[in-house]
């Protein structure tokens, strides 16, 4: 039976860039005995939690000191502008969708850090960002307790 500061530590893993939520779900079964059921809701929660305190760090970091800066003020407006010119209208219309897919490959690097960031700079709406992230992680970490259980293989 796992204790509340192992939980706390799988909600503070769940959060850390890399490790996220599906990599903690296999620390918290193998590693620390969790119940499966269990590890998936928590770590999942807490994944999805990161979403908004990322998406609200890189505006504060980026309005207050990054902005300042010429090369990433640069990278930001062509970004911007790219995104939102007239022939955008294929990423307008699937970018929703390509979200989901994204953050539900439990791959390095597909996660909610990278999603979030990638919301961000191209200025999507951050509620429905959030919402498609969260299901995305949700996804992601189903099929990582599936694979961990052993009731999927690859």
């Amino acid at each position: 039976m796992l204790g509340v500061w192992d939980w706390i530590y799988l909600a503070f893993l769940s959060m850390v860039p890399v490790v996220e939520g599906r990599y903690a779900i296999i620390y918290a079964i193998h590693e620390m005995g969790a119940d499966p059921l269990s590890a998936f809701l928590w770590c999942a929660t807490f994944n999805i939690l990161a979403s908004p305190l990322v998406y609200f760090g890189l505006s504060v970091v980026y309005t207050r000191w990054l902005c300042k800066i010429d090369f990433i003020r640069v990278v930001y407006d062509f970004c911007v502008k790219r995104v939102s010119s007239k022939n955008s209208k294929p990423l307008e219309k699937w970018q929703e969708l390509g979200l989901i897919f994204f953050v539900a490959i439990p791959l390095p690097v597909t996660g909610v850090w990278t999603a979030t960031l990638l919301a961000w700079l191209f200025e999507l709406e951050v509620r429905k960002s959030i919402i498609v992230i969260g299901i995305g992680v949700i996804i992601a970490c189903a099929i990582t307790t599936l694979l961990t259980v052993g009731i999927l293989s690859i």
